[in-house]
């Protein structure tokens, strides 16, 4: 066999998980030696439940007649060390060695954020997602999200609404529609989008597969944003992936009498970014904001003072105006009348009564 087809037959073991496949290669470094060795060596290194479906496996023509299956359902079986292998999920400590693919090829973006939350969310959980995932995609941004009900469904098709580009983490077989809720969402995805599993087609959604996947979803993102999630939600364990993973984490927070903003609220307390604007997430991102083509940036030097002192003290984060007149040095009524000129240019946005942050948006 070809070695790719190798590579393909030991992500597709059932009952073989990613983590059991690298201590494998750890002793074998090649599939193709795990594939050649006795099975009495084998014996030692799989257990006895997983090893007849081990040794059923090795049969060089089921899996060219499997591999092959994959071309009529559209599937790609994208290898780890291939171009289109999705280059920030290489970074994490248990990375699939492969990764089928349906839809379009992914193409990765300068910054990239989860957008995860529950299942059964308010009706301002879905609006929020929906808003905050439109609003980075006009900028560029990427959205990776589960595909699952509520939440998730919200973060795709913002994105989906001003063909932005996001992507799709299944925690089952990438030829599976689940939940079915949102058939028309995948086959949306499947056209315009792109959808990602570790999985071979034909596995089951078993629960436990989730907080698998979860890995995924924040290992393919720079930052993790959780819009409205319970106590107990699933999505908190992508949160704390990211923590693993060295990724700002981020949440929106909800009514402090609602418990489906629990969630979020314990994030905020134990550190990560209260969120309620895109703002709040580039600013967290310098480098980003820097070099998008989709951020605005004007020519300070079209600027006279005192209007070029006020602009540059503004931030993306958002500042009151005796604060930007303190840090640039200015009157009360001198920052006052250049923030009104900066504002009428759009130069900068007035988002509470003198509360003001820079204008990102490309004009």
């Amino acid at each position: 066999m070809e070695d790719k087809l190798y590579w393909y037959w030991l992500s597709a073991i059932s009952g073989i998980s990613c983590r059991k496949q690298h201590q494998l290669m750890k002793v074998f470094l090649h599939p193709k030696e795990l594939f050649l060795t006795p099975s009495h060596i084998i014996e030692e290194k799989i257990t006895r439940k997983i090893l007849p479906r081990f040794l059923e496996s090795r049969r060089e023509d089921l899996i060219q007649k499997s591999y092959d299956a994959l071309e009529k359902q559209q599937i790609q079986f994208l290898l780890y060390n291939e171009t289109e292998y999705p280059r920030r999920l290489k970074k994490i400590y248990d990375y699939p060695y492969g990764m089928f693919r349906k839809g379009q090829a992914w193409e990765e973006k300068a910054l990239t954020i989860a957008v995860v939350g529950s299942r059964n969310p308010t009706a301002y959980g879905m609006e929020v997602t929906k808003y905050l995932s439109r609003e980075l995609t006009k900028l560029g941004v990427g959205i990776v999200s589960g595909l699952a009900k509520g939440i998730d469904g919200a973060a795709h098709r913002g994105a989906c609404i001003i063909q932005g580009s996001t992507v799709g983490i299944l925690g089952c077989g990438i030829d599976r529609i689940y939940p079915w809720d949102n058939y028309q969402l995948f086959y949306e995805m499947y056209e315009t989008q792109t959808v990602f599993s570790e999985y071979p087609p034909g596995t089951a959604p078993n629960p436990w597969r989730f907080p698998e996947r979860n890995r995924i979803i924040s290992g393919m993102s720079d930052g993790i944003l959780v819009t409205e999630a319970e106590e107990k939600s699933g999505s908190l364990i992508t949160a704390d992936l990211g923590l693993e993973q060295n990724k700002e984490i981020f949440a929106v927070p909800g009514p402090i009498t609602s418990k489906k903003h629990e969630g979020c609220h314990g994030l905020i307390k134990q550190g990560a970014k209260l969120t309620e604007t895109v703002e709040d997430i580039l600013s967290e991102f310098p480098n980003f904001t820097k070099s998008s083509k989709n951020i605005r940036h004007f020519q300070k030097k079209s600027l006279a003072n005192p209007e070029k002192k006020v602009y540059d003290v503004v931030d993306l984060y958002p500042r009151h105006l005796d604060e930007i007149a303190g840090a640039a040095k200015l009157s009360f009524g001198e920052t006052a009348a250049a923030l009104f000129y900066l504002e009428s240019e759009g130069y900068v946005k007035q988002i509470h009564q003198n509360i003001y942050i820079k204008n990102i948006y490309k004009g």
